[in-house]
């Protein structure tokens, strides 16, 4: 292929209409429209398993939507740019949600749940706050309170909406019970709650010396619980829902995100929607929930080694190949070494490997992911440091200082391994702006350290902004602005086509706008 067909066809997918507006990029979705009353949402859990488990194969999908002209997603009701757009201070990141509602004794429990190994309850503090509780398994001390907290914090800081944890020790004295308090059990059958539930509850946590016990407290999310959202299509009763959730990047490189992190229960009945008001206008809020199985934590145990490296119902074919192997087919994380640390569960770097990292069960916006949405969560990933990492895992309190050593080692491990597998599938250039007449960008390949420079051609064009035309420049060929630049209007577009000598089909497109004696970069488009 050569520059000039080259330039042609990345940007061949432009339509014959105005390409860019005067406030392109946009930084944050326009105003929702008001929605009316809507109704609460149920997804069966059992069947969203079953039905999304049939369907594991890779999807045929179009260029992400809701994305600025930069690629990157606006603030929205989904998410929010934060560190990987400005990077937060040690006390942001540990604050996440909030840190100003920690729970305050005595307590009184409004009702609970004994099913299952962790059972749960919903409390009201002091200050007429109510939070939902988790504890720790029996035999698992801080482990899936460790992985809640924390799991929330770091999807809080990556963008999306979470709700405030706390991690709370209660003791037998700080408690009463509502007189209309309620309690489930596995028969699924509601009844008056009664002081020996208690009894029972404190029997399936471990206690601390103390008699008291430590828990995870879930600050009640504000607004109308409208129940979780689908990864796929839409909610036909909100008018600002347009766009296929298989289809939004936040949505798709949330893969990315939930590998990092080994968050393996991403699925739709941990997420949720709350009616909300601001500014005088009622729209959904959508928020990631349940964070207990993320990390070393699979919530009432450690984590299955299997877990994240495949599905638990896996591909027919994985299936007999282990069963009629004879043993001698034995994957990579069959042998990865774990430390022996209960707190932690099982989490490790060495055999990670990125792209063929799985949740519990097949997720379609997940599976619809393109290399371009790969690379903008990647490059999210990256921004944090080894001191981010550090300061958001000791969210989790652990009282051995070696789960915080070998979780901070491992998270800078499985970032440094996501960057170096999603930046060799496009061209990880980046931070494009025009300084004393010439267009730079920095190699985050370079920059990062996972490979040497490279070299790299460039192609320009004139855009005819009305249409979207390009008009090639054909004697542009280095970084410098055309001589066609001086005689452009205020406003008028140039693009120019980067790609590296040793593989044109990886490659990026610039748009610039002429922007008094300089230009601002204005769009993005990558090809590979």
């Amino acid at each position: 292929m050569t520059i000039v067909a080259g330039l042609m066809c990345l940007g061949s997918g432009v339509a014959q209409t105005r390409r860019f507006f005067p406030d392109d990029p946009i930084q944050a979705d326009p105003k929702p429209v008001l929605v009316g009353e809507l109704k609460k949402v149920k997804i069966y859990d059992l069947y969203d398993y079953l039905y999304q488990t049939g369907r594991q194969k890779p999807r045929a999908s179009s260029p992400a939507m809701g994305i600025n002209t930069l690629g990157e997603v606006p603030d929205n009701s989904w998410f929010t740019n934060r560190h990987g757009k400005r990077r937060m201070t040690p006390d942001e990141l540990k604050r996440g949600a909030g840190n100003e509602n920690v729970p305050q004794p005595p307590y009184v429990i409004m009702g609970a749940k004994t099913e299952g190994i962790t059972p749960g309850f919903r409390m009201r503090d002091a200050r007429g706050r109510v939070y939902f509780v988790k504890l720790d398994p029996v035999g698992h001390p801080q482990l899936a309170t460790g992985a809640e907290v924390i799991g929330s914090k770091f999807f809080h800081a990556i963008g999306y909406n979470t709700a405030e944890n706390y991690i709370v020790r209660i003791s037998r004295s700080d408690w009463t019970i509502d007189k209309e308090a309620r309690i489930t059990g596995a028969d699924k059958i509601s009844r008056q709650m009664v002081p020996r539930d208690l009894t029972d509850i404190m029997a399936k946590v471990p206690l601390l010396p103390d008699g008291s016990f430590r828990a995870t407290a879930s600050l009640r999310i504000p607004g109308k619980d409208l129940g979780p959202f689908r990864y796929e299509g839409t909610r036909s009763d909100d008018p600002n829902d347009l766009i296929p959730h298989e289809n939004r990047r936040e949505l798709r490189g949330m893969f990315v995100f939930c590998a990092w992190l080994n968050h393996t229960d991403a699925k739709a009945a941990n997420s949720y929607c709350s009616l909300v008001q601001a500014d005088g206008v009622s729209f959904i809020r959508h928020y990631l929930i349940d964070f207990g199985s993320a990390f070393g934590s699979d919530g009432d145990v450690n984590k299955d080694a299997r877990f994240g490296n495949e599905y638990q119902i896996p591909k027919a074919g994985l299936a007999f190949k282990s069963l009629f192997g004879l043993g001698l087919y034995s994957p990579g994380w069959e042998r990865a070494a774990y430390p022996k640390l209960e707190a932690l569960g099982r989490i490790e770097s060495n055999v990670f490997d990125p792209d063929h990292w799985k949740p519990n069960y097949p997720n379609p916006a997940f599976l619809s992911r393109r290399p371009d949405d790969e690379y903008w969560a990647a490059r999210i990933v990256l921004s944090f440091t080894d001191e981010d990492i550090r300061a958001l895992v000791e969210t989790g309190e652990y009282s051995d200082p070696r789960v915080v050593d070998y979780l901070v080692a491992a998270l800078a491990q499985r970032r440094d391994k996501i960057g170096r597998t999603y930046f060799s599938k496009v061209l990880p250039l980046d931070s494009f702006r025009v300084r004393n007449g010439e267009l730079l960008f920095d190699d985050l390949a370079v920059q990062y350290k996972f490979r040497s420079a490279l070299e790299y051609g460039v192609s320009w064009a004139k855009l005819d902004n009305a249409n979207g035309t390009l008009t090639i420049l054909p004697e542009e060929t280095s970084f410098r602005l055309p001589r066609v630049f001086s005689s452009l209007a205020e406003g008028d577009y140039l693009a120019a086509r980067i790609h590296a000598l040793t593989d044109e089909r990886k490659s990026v497109l610039v748009f610039l706008r002429k922007k008094g004696p300089s230009a601002e970069v204005v769009g993005l488009e990558r090809g590979w």
